[in-house]
């Protein structure tokens, strides 16, 4: 169960990685800094607020977190340590 825990997360690493330099290609680089949403919340606003940063889906960043809760416990640890470090949105 582990290696495909393992494989989901690269991808979904790779996933933003591509992402990213397509927005810079674009010229649509990721401005401001990282923040908690205001808008799009669940709930803290941390996927949102990440979502935001990187202009992405949302649900995207909120499915890699799941992963990490089931795979290996570390998404709920660092939900709470980003929920409690990031300042909040506009």
């Amino acid at each position: 169960m582990s290696w495909i825990m393992t494989i989901a997360v690269g991808a979904a690493i790779g996933y933003f990685a591509y992402q990213i330099i397509q927005n810079n290609r674009n010229g649509e680089a990721a401005t401001g800094r990282l923040h908690k949403s205001t808008k799009d919340r669940k709930v803290a606003g941390v996927c949102g607020g990440i979502a935001e940063y990187l202009n992405t889906d949302p649900t995207i960043i909120r499915l890699v977190f799941a992963l990490m809760v089931l795979g290996w416990g570390t998404g709920l640890l660092a939900y709470i340590v980003l929920a409690l470090v990031l300042p909040e949105g506009e």
